[in-house]
């Protein structure tokens, strides 16, 4: 009988103990986000450059870190991402394409993109000290939820979707055993163009300065 009895304890800890291994832990994060157009202009023939403008506004989100290994963990994560910016009317007047309707936009006026993020992300951390540094690499997909501020309508001929790359560094602050915070740079770039049409291709590339709180 208690032989029984132990065999059925044992059988109960072995979810909890494959939980206990599998999910190293999870949170919530925000911070701000940024993103940016990589653009190529095939004609007119000699055009300018478009200049690098990048759209600052803000991200929240959660995240859960899976496989507690000593080094190596999957971290995936779910982002809401509110990007726009304010344009001046110096960058309309100078807009080489205000007339083609490709400018930013109306003086004074704020166009914006909103995205949601989902990552799959490898992690790899070195250290056991109170401030542990990690890098994370992984597939990154964007998919576009909304548009603020366009009056050409411009972003109606966005992708809705599309599939990156992340890149990041940062470090977690582990007070005793388990982290507390973290704090994270990220990078992103599509493997996509969003906007494809005769003469400009644009692609996606993202920037985020993240803090996470572990739960």
């Amino acid at each position: 009988m208690m032989r029984h009895a132990i065999l059925i304890l044992l059988l109960a800890s072995v979810p909890s103990l494959s939980r206990a291994q599998m999910i190293r832990g999870w949170g919530i994060e925000g911070g701000a986000s940024g993103g940016y157009h990589l653009m190529t202009v095939t004609r007119p023939p000699n055009s300018p450059e478009m200049p690098i403008v990048v759209r600052w506004g803000f991200t929240a989100g959660a995240f859960v870190e899976l496989l507690n290994m000593p080094v190596l963990s999957f971290v995936v994560d779910a982002a809401y991402a509110q990007k726009g910016r304010v344009v001046t009317p110096e960058e309309v007047a100078e807009s080489p394409y205000h007339a083609s309707g490709l400018s930013t936009g109306p003086a004074g006026g704020r166009p914006g993109l909103d995205y949601i993020h989902l990552s799959m992300l490898m992690k790899l951390r070195a250290g056991k000290a109170a401030l542990v540094p990690y890098l994370l690499l992984g597939p990154r997909f964007n998919f576009l939820v909304g548009t603020r501020d366009d009056p050409g309508h411009v972003f109606d001929h966005y992708r809705k979707s599309d599939i990156g790359v992340s890149m990041a560094a940062g470090f977690e602050i582990v007070p005793r055993r388990e982290p507390l915070l973290s704090l994270e740079m990220r990078w992103s770039s599509s493997f996509l163009r969003v906007f494809d049409a005769p003469g400009l291709t644009i692609r996606n590339q993202f920037v985020d300065l993240l803090l996470e709180v572990w739960m």
